[in-house]
């Protein structure tokens, strides 16, 4: 390629830009009037101030400045000056030493400047800007003179909208340009773009890759979604994974994967530590992971020296999950988390089943103590003799058993944390004395030793009886009564929820896989939402995971797939059969108009109990659904 007002022709080098993408900034530079020994690039005019700039491109500037931080770091930062440049070509930020050699470019990258292909020419910043692609320009092939004593390279920054919004730039008066320095150079831009991701609030964001070792990096794709599954943006990186052509908001997640987005919430994680396969409609089978934008108040995974595998029940936050949607039970949460912040004691009432440690779990994550160890014991579960060595610990020899070399006591392990008694309406008489006196002094000593240990833990208790009435029958000290009780909190039984209907969804995700998802009948969602369940979130959850290993082969659980006890309590109506007369056999009927008039028979008389139906007749009840929908069918 020659310079299109001189016969002398480029250097020649190995290129990693298309000439022709020289040439054409070069006929742009000449069409806008500018000479090629104007003095014009250290003079380019200020068009903007600090403040002005700060304020119309915070989110740019906020993003860009840690990844510009690091990429300076990581190169030779005496030879490099970076800096990020708006769409219109003004400098918003630079980064480089302040040495004479870098004297000349802090004086073209001052913050304000305007350093179009307009005003100066060819550059690799201008000219990314125009060609919307990566550039790597060295000596000669700027067009002005002046800038040929500078090597520059500059990338584009893609926005949310998948509009190019700036471009991040590395020049050098004596740093030797390389293909690395320009994979580096991208690699922070497509950092940049993703943490403009991460601002984003209230969207599910999905991380995908044919490639597993690529999740979690900048070369990721990336989609943010709202709490109505409709696509808000994704990454350029995302959209040719995807082959979607031209960016569109507001796709349905169904649209694009082979997943209910009810289901997907259920797969959100603090991290990026449980991929999944994710099935595209577009490019087939993507490595995925799915989590939360941070700017939601999102729960950290603690150090849990006590996570009882029995625990089953599921209790997210609001942000977490459309599974606290019961208005008085984010009253109660909000109300505990404003004490519980302060230090006071939270007292749970509630029901077995209801969930009261993942309540106080939900407690321990949001407070200040998160990072600290969450310790629960269940005061009803270890026998008497057993509870005090638990509690306060015990040093080798207290006592027939004991460990050897002593062990701490759950006090001591929740030191810095948050302590969780549950059942403590159960624990001995005996110790609720010197438990009160733990709490008082914040010192213990183990069992067996006079050595006093310091504590400073959170106190939350949780019982399902009614500890003023126990302690006027003397059956709980009344002084530890108090306290314990700074708040008391008191969670609604599964019944008496509101939003039972969204907390049957997350758990039937929860119990299914993204692969073989299940949905509910219209009669059985009817089924379960009449039922008053006894044994709260813990049976609902139970019943949901038995349910979804019945119906596995079947895609869709059905009223067969429910236990008895659930279909009895509810009493399952079918069709109306009320007020008729119970038919009877007839002359002239086919064994299959005999059977059926004994099936409606049978229902009739049970009230439409169709288990005690199936019972009169002698067959299963799995059975009489088949045959009660294949007479429908009929």
């Amino acid at each position: 390629m020659h310079k299109l007002n001189s016969p002398a022709p480029l250097p020649s080098r190995k290129r990693f830009v298309d000439s022709q993408v020289i040439e054409r900034s070069w006929q742009r530079s000449q069409n806008y009037g500018l000479c090629q020994r104007d003095s014009l690039l250290f003079d380019a005019p200020v068009v903007a101030s600090g403040s002005q700039i700060a304020e119309s491109n915070r989110l740019l500037l906020n993003c860009a400045t840690p990844e510009m931080e690091q990429l300076h770091a990581a190169l030779s930062p005496k030879d490099w000056v970076l800096a990020c440049i708006d769409l219109e070509g003004v400098v918003l930020s630079t980064l480089g030493h302040r040495s004479s050699d870098n004297r000349e470019l802090n004086q073209v990258f001052r913050v304000g400047a305007q350093i179009s292909e307009q005003n100066v020419g060819t550059t690799a910043p201008s000219c990314a800007l125009t060609e919307r692609d990566s550039v790597f320009f060295v000596g000669e092939e700027h067009y002005l003179e002046e800038a040929r004593r500078f090597s520059c390279l500059a990338t584009p920054i893609f926005g949310l909208d998948g509009g190019i919004v700036g471009v991040l730039d590395a020049s050098s008066k004596h740093g030797v340009p390389s293909v690395y320095t320009l994979d580096s150079l991208v690699f922070a831009a497509r950092a940049i773009e993703n943490r403009m991701f991460a601002q984003l609030g209230d969207v599910l964001l999905v991380h995908l890759h044919h490639r597993l070792d690529i999740l979690g990096t900048p070369l990721e794709g990336l989609m943010a979604f709202d709490p109505a599954g409709k696509l808000r943006c994704v990454n350029r990186i995302a959209g040719q994974l995807l082959n979607l052509g031209e960016i569109r908001s507001g796709l349905d997640f169904a649209e694009l994967f082979d997943m209910p987005f009810v289901h997907a919430t259920c797969y959100c994680r603090h991290d990026l530590s449980a991929p999944l396969r994710l099935r595209s409609h577009h490019s087939g089978e993507l490595h995925a992971c799915i989590t939360l934008s941070p700017d939601q108040k999102m729960t950290r995974v603690p150090r849990s020296t006590s996570l009882p595998a029995t625990t089953v029940e599921q209790l997210p936050s609001s942000e977490a999950g459309p599974c606290l949607q019961d208005s008085a039970l984010q009253d109660a949460l909000a109300r505990a988390r404003k004490a519980f912040s302060h230090d006071i004691p939270v007292l749970i009432n509630g029901e077995t089943g209801t969930g009261k440690e993942v309540f106080a779990r939900l407690l321990h994550e949001g407070s200040r103590r998160a990072g600290e160890a969450f310790v629960a014991i269940n005061c009803s579960s270890i026998p008497a003799s057993l509870i005090e060595s638990e509690l306060f610990g015990h040093v080798e020899g207290a006592f027939t058993g004991s460990r050897k070399g002593g062990a701490s006591g759950k006090i001591e392990q929740a030191h810095k944390g948050t302590l969780f008694l549950d059942e403590i309406g159960d624990m001995p008489l005996e110790l609720q004395g010197r438990l009160l006196r733990v709490l008082q002094e914040r010192s213990l000593s183990r069992l067996g030793s006079s050595q006093v240990i310091k504590v400073d833990c959170a106190l939350i208790c949780a019982t399902h009886r009614d500890l003023k009435l126990l302690s006027a029958n003397q059956g709980f000290r009344e002084d530890l009564y108090y306290r314990i009780n700074g708040l008391r909190v008191f969670l609604p039984a599964l019944r008496e929820r509101r939003d039972l209907e969204a907390l049957i969804q997350h758990l039937l995700c929860a119990a299914t896989t993204p692969h073989q998802p299940l949905s509910l009948s219209k009669a059985a969602l009817q089924a379960l939402l009449a039922y008053r369940w006894p044994g709260n979130v813990r049976q609902l959850n139970q019943t949901l995971r038995l349910a979804a290993a019945l119906a596995e082969s079947d895609r869709e659980i059905d009223l067969q797939h429910l236990p008895d006890d659930v279909l009895e309590g509810c009493e399952v109506q079918v069709g109306s059969t009320a007020g008729t007369p119970q038919p009877h056999l007839q002359a002239g009927d086919t064994l299959q108009v005999s059977e059926l008039r004994a099936i409606k028979a049978a229902v009739e008389a049970s009230g439409g109990n169709l288990s005690a139906a199936a019972r009169s007749l002698g067959i299963g009840r799995a059975t009489l659904y088949r045959k009660l929908k294949g007479m429908e069918e009929g």
